[in-house]
C-alpha cells in the first residue's frame, strides 16, 4: 500500500482525523436510511449503500490525491 493510501485511509501514524461529522448530522442521515429501508427493503438499501460508498471513496481519494499534489508542488516551490 502506498503512503498516500495509508494517509487517506487513516492508517498512517501519527496522524488521526482532525474533525468528525457532527452527531446531529449522523443521526439525521441514519434516520433517513432507516425510513427508506422500511419502505424499500433491506436488499435495495444494501445495494444502493455499496454503490454510494464505492463512488464516494473514489471521488474522495481523487480529491485527496489532488490536494496532496498541490501541497507537494507548493513545498517544491518554496525550496531555494
Amino acid at each position: 500500500m502506498s503512503i498516500l493510501h495509508e494517509i487517506y485511509d487513516d492508517t498512517y501514524i501519527p496522524c488521526a482525523p482532525l474533525q468528525k461529522i457532527p452527531k446531529e448530522l449522523r443521526d439525521r442521515k441514519w434516520a433517513f436510511y432507516e425510513e427508506v429501508e422500511r419502505a424499500a427493503g433491506v436488499e435495495l438499501i444494501e445495494r444502493h449503500w455499496d454503490a454510494i460508498c464505492e463512488a464516494d471513496s473514489a471521488r474522495d481519494y481523487a480529491n485527496f490525491r489532488e490536494g496532496f499534489r498541490l501541497g507537494v508542488a507548493l513545498m517544491l516551490e518554496a525550496l531555494p
